[in-house]
Protein backbone atom coordinates (compact mmCIF):
# COMPACT_ATOMS: atom_id res chain seq x y z
CA UNK A 1 0.00 0.00 0.00
CA UNK A 2 2.85 2.36 0.89
CA UNK A 3 4.49 1.79 -2.50
CA UNK A 4 1.26 2.56 -4.37
CA UNK A 5 0.78 5.79 -2.41
CA UNK A 6 4.38 6.85 -3.12
CA UNK A 7 4.00 6.10 -6.83
CA UNK A 8 0.78 8.15 -7.03
CA UNK A 9 2.38 11.06 -5.16
CA UNK A 10 5.49 11.02 -7.35
CA UNK A 11 3.36 10.88 -10.50
CA UNK A 12 1.22 13.81 -9.33
CA UNK A 13 4.32 15.86 -8.58
CA UNK A 14 5.80 15.03 -11.99
CA UNK A 15 2.64 15.94 -13.89
CA UNK A 16 2.14 19.23 -12.01
CA UNK A 17 4.32 22.30 -12.21
CA UNK A 18 7.14 20.47 -10.44
CA UNK A 19 10.41 20.84 -12.35
CA UNK A 20 13.34 18.48 -11.92
CA UNK A 21 15.72 20.61 -13.93
CA UNK A 22 17.02 22.33 -10.80
CA UNK A 23 17.69 19.04 -9.01
CA UNK A 24 21.16 17.71 -9.54
CA UNK A 25 21.20 14.14 -8.23
CA UNK A 26 18.14 11.92 -8.23
CA UNK A 27 17.66 8.16 -8.06
CA UNK A 28 15.70 5.63 -10.09
CA UNK A 29 12.61 4.80 -7.99
CA UNK A 30 12.05 1.42 -9.64
CA UNK A 31 13.47 -0.44 -12.60
CA UNK A 32 11.99 1.12 -15.71
CA UNK A 33 12.23 1.43 -19.44
CA UNK A 34 14.06 4.40 -20.92
CA UNK A 35 15.63 5.58 -24.18
CA UNK A 36 19.37 5.85 -24.67
CA UNK A 37 20.50 7.09 -28.10
CA UNK A 38 17.07 6.18 -29.54
CA UNK A 39 17.48 2.58 -28.32
CA UNK A 40 15.27 0.81 -25.82
CA UNK A 41 17.01 0.66 -22.47
CA UNK A 42 16.43 -0.22 -18.83
CA UNK A 43 17.49 1.83 -15.84
CA UNK A 44 17.66 -0.15 -12.61
CA UNK A 45 16.26 0.67 -9.19
CA UNK A 46 18.43 2.87 -7.00
CA UNK A 47 20.74 4.04 -9.77
CA UNK A 48 21.93 7.60 -9.15
CA UNK A 49 21.33 9.94 -12.07
CA UNK A 50 22.04 13.60 -12.73
CA UNK A 51 18.99 15.40 -14.08
CA UNK A 52 20.14 17.56 -16.99
CA UNK A 53 16.83 19.08 -18.06
CA UNK A 54 13.12 18.58 -18.49
CA UNK A 55 12.39 17.27 -21.98
CA UNK A 56 8.67 17.95 -21.64
CA UNK A 57 5.98 17.87 -18.93
CA UNK A 58 6.35 14.10 -18.53
CA UNK A 59 10.03 13.28 -19.21
CA UNK A 60 13.52 14.30 -18.12
CA UNK A 61 16.95 13.90 -19.66
CA UNK A 62 19.31 12.28 -17.16
CA UNK A 63 22.97 11.30 -17.15
CA UNK A 64 24.35 8.04 -15.76
CA UNK A 65 28.00 7.29 -15.22
CA UNK A 66 29.42 3.77 -15.03
CA UNK A 67 31.75 1.12 -16.40
CA UNK A 68 30.93 -0.38 -19.80
CA UNK A 69 30.68 -4.11 -20.51
CA UNK A 70 28.92 -4.61 -23.85
CA UNK A 71 25.28 -3.59 -23.61
CA UNK A 72 25.46 -3.04 -19.84
CA UNK A 73 26.69 -0.25 -17.59
CA UNK A 74 27.89 -1.23 -14.11
CA UNK A 75 28.95 0.60 -10.96
CA UNK A 76 32.47 -0.93 -11.15
CA UNK A 77 34.79 -3.34 -12.97
CA UNK A 78 33.62 -6.24 -10.78
CA UNK A 79 30.17 -5.95 -12.37
CA UNK A 80 28.78 -5.89 -8.86
CA UNK A 81 25.77 -3.72 -9.54
CA UNK A 82 23.98 -3.07 -12.82
CA UNK A 83 23.03 0.56 -13.58
CA UNK A 84 21.60 0.38 -17.10
CA UNK A 85 21.28 -1.91 -20.09
CA UNK A 86 20.48 -1.19 -23.72
CA UNK A 87 18.94 -3.37 -26.45
CA UNK A 88 20.55 -3.90 -29.87
CA UNK A 89 23.54 -1.70 -29.11
CA UNK A 90 26.66 -1.37 -27.01
CA UNK A 91 27.77 1.37 -24.66
CA UNK A 92 31.29 1.23 -26.05
CA UNK A 93 34.62 -0.38 -25.26
CA UNK A 94 34.58 -2.87 -22.37
CA UNK A 95 36.15 -1.55 -19.20
CA UNK A 96 35.88 2.13 -20.05
CA UNK A 97 34.12 4.57 -17.76
CA UNK A 98 31.38 6.33 -19.65
CA UNK A 99 28.60 8.85 -19.11
CA UNK A 100 25.40 8.18 -21.01
CA UNK A 101 22.20 10.18 -21.32
CA UNK A 102 18.73 8.70 -21.07
CA UNK A 103 15.19 9.96 -21.33
CA UNK A 104 13.02 8.77 -18.45
CA UNK A 105 9.56 9.53 -17.10
CA UNK A 106 9.82 11.93 -14.16
CA UNK A 107 7.61 9.67 -12.04
CA UNK A 108 10.46 7.16 -11.86
CA UNK A 109 12.82 9.63 -10.19
CA UNK A 110 13.17 10.10 -6.43
CA UNK A 111 15.21 12.59 -4.47
CA UNK A 112 15.70 10.46 -1.33
CA UNK A 113 17.51 7.16 -1.95
CA UNK A 114 16.46 5.72 1.39
CA UNK A 115 12.75 5.83 0.45
CA UNK A 116 13.45 3.60 -2.52
CA UNK A 117 14.62 0.75 -0.34
CA UNK A 118 11.98 0.69 2.44
CA UNK A 119 10.23 -2.47 1.23
CA UNK A 120 13.53 -4.13 0.31
CA UNK A 121 14.90 -3.40 3.78
CA UNK A 122 11.81 -4.90 5.40
CA UNK A 123 12.19 -8.04 3.26
CA UNK A 124 15.88 -8.24 4.19
CA UNK A 125 15.25 -8.08 7.94
CA UNK A 126 12.25 -10.44 7.77
CA UNK A 127 14.34 -13.10 6.05
CA UNK A 128 17.71 -12.53 7.65
CA UNK A 129 16.60 -12.44 11.29
CA UNK A 130 14.79 -15.76 11.38
CA UNK A 131 17.96 -17.61 12.40
CA UNK A 132 20.39 -14.87 13.50
CA UNK A 133 20.80 -11.15 13.99
CA UNK A 134 21.08 -9.47 10.61
CA UNK A 135 24.10 -7.40 9.71
CA UNK A 136 23.41 -3.87 8.53
CA UNK A 137 24.02 -3.71 4.76
CA UNK A 138 26.71 -1.02 5.13
CA UNK A 139 28.82 -3.37 7.29
CA UNK A 140 29.97 -5.22 4.16
CA UNK A 141 31.15 -4.47 0.62
CA UNK A 142 29.32 -5.63 -2.50
CA UNK A 143 31.77 -8.52 -2.98
CA UNK A 144 31.40 -9.59 0.64
CA UNK A 145 27.62 -9.58 0.21
CA UNK A 146 27.98 -11.82 -2.86
CA UNK A 147 29.74 -14.43 -0.71
CA UNK A 148 27.35 -14.06 2.22
CA UNK A 149 24.27 -14.35 0.01
CA UNK A 150 25.60 -17.46 -1.73
CA UNK A 151 26.08 -19.10 1.66
CA UNK A 152 22.78 -17.96 3.16
CA UNK A 153 20.55 -18.60 0.14
CA UNK A 154 20.47 -22.32 0.90
CA UNK A 155 19.20 -21.63 4.41
CA UNK A 156 16.75 -18.88 3.43
CA UNK A 157 15.40 -20.92 0.49
CA UNK A 158 14.66 -17.89 -1.64
CA UNK A 159 13.63 -18.29 -5.25
CA UNK A 160 15.75 -16.59 -7.93
CA UNK A 161 13.58 -13.43 -8.02
CA UNK A 162 13.62 -13.04 -4.22
CA UNK A 163 17.38 -13.60 -4.11
CA UNK A 164 17.95 -10.93 -6.80
CA UNK A 165 15.63 -8.51 -4.96
CA UNK A 166 17.57 -9.01 -1.73
CA UNK A 167 20.98 -8.85 -3.42
CA UNK A 168 20.20 -5.54 -5.14
CA UNK A 169 19.25 -3.96 -1.82
CA UNK A 170 22.29 -5.08 0.18
CA UNK A 171 24.73 -4.23 -2.61
CA UNK A 172 23.21 -0.80 -3.30
CA UNK A 173 23.33 0.10 0.39
CA UNK A 174 26.68 -1.60 1.13
CA UNK A 175 29.74 0.34 2.26
CA UNK A 176 30.85 0.73 -1.37
CA UNK A 177 27.39 0.83 -2.97
CA UNK A 178 25.55 3.75 -4.50
CA UNK A 179 25.19 5.89 -1.40
CA UNK A 180 26.81 4.50 1.74
CA UNK A 181 26.98 7.97 3.30
CA UNK A 182 23.21 8.53 2.99
CA UNK A 183 22.50 6.17 5.91
CA UNK A 184 24.83 7.98 8.32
Amino acid sequence: MKAIFKKILITLLAVGSFSLASASEMYIFQTTDAKIDNNKAKLYIGTPVKVLKDVDAKNSLVEISGMVFGDKLYINKDKSLLLASVEKSSFGKDGEIKKVQAIIEKGYLASNPLEIWEEHEEFFYENCTQCHAAHAPEEHSMLEWDAILQTMNGFAQLDAQEAAYLARFVKATSNNGFYPKAKK
